[in-house]
């Protein structure tokens, strides 16, 4: 194969323009960059989410050259769609992009909208916005718009054109099966698709499997007969309330039947369906995204037009139509996309295989003489692996030393102090045995023996100190941000313990010199205990109070439970290693915690409250706001 001087040409200019264009500075952008809220009102793991935001981050890169900024937040209310668990999180992000400016919100889901109406603060539900929803056709009055500033765009479930062409594509099949998971979300599909087939109803046996746990779902798969259809809608929970995605219910169904299975949105593929008139995820964030472009160049959003792919499109799974013999059907709609479609490799690159064959051969020639040069590195690395060997034992040995003088200098430290312990314990005696004995001599006595043992515990920790082999480095933390997380993290177990998590918090930001994952260890490590205190309580008088307070330099911050309080005994002993109150507790957790604190420089303490229960508390020095 001959390759033309002119594309080396071309090759080697692109090369150096890559670099030129790598090396130089990028200029300085004086521009304030935008910020653009989008706001999930599922969780975060869904897949139709993760493909709509990657499909908006990659146009606003791609097509938008101003400086922007995407905030993304998640409300999960399918797992949690109490009143005070939104108003929660409303309370927080008001807090949170008070001062943020938000040039675009962009609203993502069902009742999400409902949400924001109400518990949003009013710079939130002014500023321009971008409704991404499902249109139902079951509700007209419904609402879709935040202000008189939004774009909306629904889209529309077509579960009539999918049926459609499932019974053109299998003329002969007379069940229709329809699978749908128990989460809002799920029943909002479900009555979609349910209300479509029932126009079948008079030709067709129509076998609803919805609400049922994957267990007992996955045993009627296996009894679904030839000559069917399986229409899955979605799938976020089972009728038990296990959480699944609708890829992975989609997976379980199909290793359960051998019968085609039609879906109704482009999230699941790969994993077993035919496919069907599904509506495009990537395509739902694309068009949001080009609006988001026009709305922050400063169109109206009500009137902003751009060019829209289709939201709806017909998309199967081109080993799924082999597997049914239907890769030359008629009933295949023109335009179709075929994912995974296999290609005669060896036909199609024949030119490119004799290529790789031709680099091959001569690569073997360089092979050749690169064994040569081989033998020889091998030899010196041999050379090199055995001074290493060296450089290691070495360095042992240095240990060695070290570690002998360290001991040599604690014995020769601590033997003045214990001499000194053991000399005033002897007169002690003495001045017992005798006739001279006062209180005043025994308090000296005494005294001088604190001091001294003062002494050597100082000792002692000044040579541990000099044996610790590293220290983690500190950063500036915001408190707030470490109170997220951790809530984040403790709300499923608090959930399902029946605990609420109460918090008051300074509204001012609060800055600390510290370990980020540390501090996230003590705090949840005090919310187990405070939880664990709660189990014998009954439900609705478990509560669990976290505040913070700012006294002088120093932040206290507390976790309150309401459970039965610390013992009077117990109190002094609570942060010693392997103290522990439970049966199957380990104590550990505690010490640590003081460990922690301690090394940053604070303080840690327990105490009853006045009434019931008991406050864990710890002290931090605040940083001052030049250091910032």
């Amino acid at each position: 194969m001959l390759i033309k001087p002119a594309s080396i040409i071309l090759s080697f200019l692109l090369m150096i323009n890559f670099s030129i264009s790598e090396a130089s500075p990028a200029l300085p952008k004086t521009e304030e960059p935008k910020n653009i809220l989008i706001m999930f009102s599922m969780d975060q793991g869904l897949v139709a989410y993760k493909m709509i935001l990657e499909s908006i981050k990659n146009v606003l890169r791609d097509e938008y050259a101003e400086p922007h900024k995407l905030y993304v937040e998640y409300f999960d209310l399918g797992k949690f769609p109490d009143s005070s668990y939104q108003k929660y999180l409303f309370k927080q992000y008001n807090n949170k992009y008070k001062n943020a400016k938000i040039d675009l919100l962009i609203s993502v889901g069902p009742a999400l909208i409902p949400l924001l109406e109400k518990y949003a603060e009013s710079y939130i539900k002014n500023i321009p916005t971008i409704s991404l929803d499902l249109k139902d056709p079951f509700d007209e009055n419904k609402k879709y718009s935040l202000n008189s500033r939004t774009k909306e765009i629904l889209l529309n479930i077509d579960a009539g054109t999918n049926f459609e062409l499932a019974f053109n594509l299998f003329p002969d099949y007379s069940t229709i099966y329809i699978i749908s998971g128990s989460a809002g979300v799920d029943k909002f599909f479900h009555k979609i698709t349910l209300n479509a087939a029932l126009e079948y109803e008079k030709s067709k046996k129509i076998v609803d499997l919805a609400d049922l746990s994957m267990e007992e779902l996955l045993k009627r798969a296996n009894q679904i007969p030839a000559k069917s259809i399986i229409f899955i809608t979605t799938f976020a929970m089972d009728g038990n309330g296990v959480t699944y995605n609708t890829p992975e219910a989609i997976r379980l169904i199909t290793e359960k039947t051998s019968v085609p299975v039609f879906v109704l949105l482009d999230t699941p593929f790969e994993e077993g369906a035919l496919g069907g008139y599904v509506s495009s995820m990537e395509n739902f964030g694309t068009v949001a995204a080009k609006s988001a472009i026009r709305i922050l160049n400063g169109e109206n959003p009500q009137i902003v037009q751009v060019d829209e792919p289709k939201l709806n499109q017909y998309m199967f799974d081109w080993r799924e139509l082999k597997r049914f013999n239907l890769l030359n059907s008629n009933s295949i709609p023109p335009n179709s996309i075929l994912l995974y479609e296999e290609t005669d490799f060896i036909g199609t690159y024949k030119w490119i295989i004799g290529a790789g064959i031709l680099f091959i051969i001569l690569q073997s020639l360089l092979i050749i003489n690169l064994i040569k040069t081989n033998k020889k590195q091998k030899v010196l690395t041999a050379q090199l692996i055995q001074s290493e060997n060296r450089y290691r034992e070495l360095v042992r040995e240095d240990r060695l030393m070290h570690m002998g003088v360290l001991t040599a200098s604690l014995a020769h430290e601590i033997n003045q102090p214990l001499a000194a312990i053991l000399s005033n314990a002897q007169a002690a005696v003495r001045y017992l045995d005798s006739d001279k004995n006062t209180r005043d001599i025994f308090r000296e006595i005494l005294g001088d023996i604190i001091e001294d043992d003062k002494r050597a515990a100082g000792v002692i920790n000044s040579v541990r100190g000099m044996l610790k082999q590293e220290k983690r480095d500190k950063e500036i933390i915001e408190l707030d941000t470490i109170f997220k997380e951790v809530i984040n993290i403790f709300n499923s177990e608090a959930s399902d313990r029946n605990i609420s998590i109460d918090t008051k918090f300074k509204n001012e930001s609060i800055f600390i010199l510290g370990d980020r994952i540390q501090l996230q260890q003590v705090i949840l490590n005090l919310l187990i205990n405070a939880a664990n205190e709660l189990d014998s309580l009954p439900e609705g008088t478990r509560v669990i109070l976290i505040k913070t307070e700012v006294l002088n330099k120093f932040v206290i911050v507390s976790v309150n439970d309401s459970g039965p309080g610390i013992k009077e005994e117990e109190k002094h002993k609570l942060f010693d290693p392997f103290f522990t109150t439970r049966k199957d507790g380990l104590g550990i957790g505690l010490a640590v915690c003081r460990s922690i604190i301690e090394d940053h420089g604070g303080k840690i303490w327990a105490q009853n409250n006045k009434d019931i229960g008991a406050t864990f508390s710890f002290q931090l020095k605040i940083i001052n706001n030049a250091l910032r």
